[in-house]
């Protein structure tokens, strides 16, 4: 059910009108007085045909007739628009109200009942988004806790957690043991065919029962809901040892979460308070914060390293930079969460989790966080689909114990993006090794968003120039050959040599090229770009595709302009 233009009528509102036979000029001083920029036309009975006097009318009559407003009628300066009943969809209506700034509304008498403008639109929506971040917050919450009291995502706890929750055959599958030994004994079948387990297997496949199981990110809120609830250590009520408090409260959140998903008519004044008292009891009963960081770490697996895990802060970082970022990739992150990007890429690997406050982020942002950022904990939910989180997920990291009250939370590292991106160049190292005269590297993927595949010599034994494979910031994957000798202006001129040989070196890649001498940096490059995301496994076998034929094509084109004999 979609809201209707009833919904976002103002209570008791006494819409303003004037009358067809009114100077213009008093029309002009009525708008100006309430900052209107409309009125509605009534007759004498207050009946409304759809009229109305504004600003783009008036100033239209005045040039028209080249008079005064003190000279003009109203009745000079209307012009007609649809009029629409209380009970209109307002998803009707919307391109109306866009394009006037407002609809009027009338009853079966024609009596004018009131006017919906851009304003009441923008404050019904902007209220409907804030109460649905506000469920987002309190959903947010639910998972944290599981995740801290089952010892994190990947545990066997919260899998079978998972599996009882979503399990909806299991009360056919309880019933089925005996069902089968009743009908077996019946049929007087028991003794021949066998073990009742194979009879039980065998019924289970045929009436091809649900499987239990899903990924968490997939599960219901009532699912989230129950995983918590059925843990022994779930917060509580009071001194209540029972959850019974806790699910009423979540169960009411999710009343009103189908009530706005599905439009069932405005959120009273008790359910906007009491999703919002969710949120914040939640938010005061989370596990301890350390608790959290914790647990997320010990699930997630760290690299081998001789240096010890270290927890820095934004100052320790600007004071202390460690950048372990490699010259393959030194693209400027882009967009408004840029600086946060490159600000978590500069951490040594060692740092598994970083602790900051908003007004650190909002310094090295430059600029303000937005408003919701301070009002909903969903602000900071891992959505990789909005602008802030892609801007941490895309460096392999987290937001964790998010602390609205102390304004601060803490990044931690994960392994999956470094786990994605080592698969991927795994795969691509295996491609390559089949391609006959391809000098592969030996370098193994370590999880870093670029691999070397291959080194072509140069002036020396202990230079070359490389061929490397880099997933970008900005969502590109690069095949290229890295000219960099350790001196700028030997790379320089060994790239302007290439430049030279241009087409003939673009006919055998059997495509354009980018030329990058890079003025401002030491290095050059020479490379291909596709579309690429990691992780996005419907395109990750295309994408092996791209990479292993561009890196041979690069290879093929680039290996006589860097002849082994030549440097002996």
């Amino acid at each position: 059910m979609t809201p209707t233009l009833k919904d976002l009528l103002p209570p008791d509102q006494q819409p303003l009108t004037v009358q067809s036979h009114e100077v213009v000029l008093e029309a002009i001083n009525r708008l100006r007085a309430h900052d209107y920029n409309q009125l509605p036309v009534v007759d004498d009975q207050g009946r409304c045909r759809g009229e109305v006097v504004t600003y783009d009318t008036i100033l239209q009559a005045v040039l028209a007739f080249e008079s005064m407003p003190s000279q003009l009628r109203v009745k000079d300066a209307i012009k007609r628009v649809q009029v629409y009943n209380a009970e209109d969809d307002l998803l009707t209506t919307l391109d109306t109200i866009q394009r006037n700034d407002f609809a009027l509304i009338v009853g079966e008498d024609e009596k004018l009942t009131g006017i919906v403008t851009t304003a009441d639109t923008t404050a019904f929506f902007h209220k409907y988004a804030g109460d649905l971040m506000v469920i987002e917050g309190v959903e947010e919450s639910v998972k944290d806790a599981i995740e801290t009291l089952y010892g994190g995502l990947q545990s066997q706890e919260l899998t079978d957690a998972i599996e009882a929750v979503t399990d909806r055959a299991s009360d056919t599958r309880k019933k089925l043991p005996s069902a089968i030994k009743a009908y077996l004994t019946k049929m007087d079948l028991a003794t021949t065919v066998g073990d009742d387990s194979e009879a039980l297997t065998i019924a289970e496949s045929k009436l091809n029962l649900p499987k239990a199981g899903k990924p968490f990110d997939r599960l219901t809120f009532d699912e989230y809901t129950e995983i918590l609830l059925r843990h022994p250590n779930t917060p509580k009520v009071g001194d209540t040892d029972g959850v019974r408090a806790i699910r009423k409260l979540l169960n009411a959140v999710r009343d009103t979460r189908n009530k706005l998903a599905h439009f069932r008519g405005d959120v009273s004044i008790g359910e906007r308070e009491n999703i919002k008292f969710a949120d914040q009891w939640l938010e005061r009963h989370q596990p301890a914060r350390s608790e959290v960081v914790a647990t997320i770490i010990a699930a997630e697996p760290v690299a081998d390293s001789a240096e010890p895990a270290a927890q820095l802060t934004i100052d320790e970082i600007i004071a202390n930079p460690s950048f372990e970022v490699s010259e393959a990739e030194d693209s400027t992150p882009k967009g408004k969460y840029g600086a946060l990007s490159q600000f978590l890429a500069s951490q040594p690997s060692s740092a598994q989790t970083c602790i900051v406050s908003f007004a650190e982020i909002e310094n090295l942002l430059g600029g303000k966080l937005p408003d919701s950022a301070y009002e909903y904990r969903a602000w900071w939910a891992n959505d990789s689909s909005k602008p802030q989180a892609a801007a941490w997920s895309g460096e392999g990291w987290r937001a964790a114990a998010v602390d609205m009250s102390e304004r601060s939370l803490t990044f931690v590292r994960t392994s999956d993006r470094a786990n994605q991106f080592m698969e991927f160049f795994h795969q691509l190292i295996m491609r390559l090794k089949l391609e006959d005269g391809f000098p592969l590297s030996n370098i193994a993927p370590k999880g870093a968003n670029w691999q070397a595949l291959a080194f072509l010599p140069w002036s020396a034994r202990t230079q070359s120039a490389s061929i490397f494979a880099t997933f970008t910031r900005d969502r590109q994957l690069r095949v290229e050959l890295y000219l960099d000798s350790g001196n700028d202006e030997q790379n320089k001129k060994r790239f302007d040599e290439l430049y030279i040989r241009k087409g003939q070196i673009e006919s055998i890649v059997g495509e354009p090229l980018h030329w990058e001498r890079r003025d401002r940096s030491r290095a050059c490059r020479i490379a291909l770009y596709t579309k690429a995301q990691i992780g996005e496994a419907s395109e990750s076998s295309s994408l092996l595709d791209w990479a292993a034929q561009k890196v041979i094509a690069l290879h093929r084109a680039f290996a006589p302009e860097f002849p082994a004999k030549q440097y002996k």
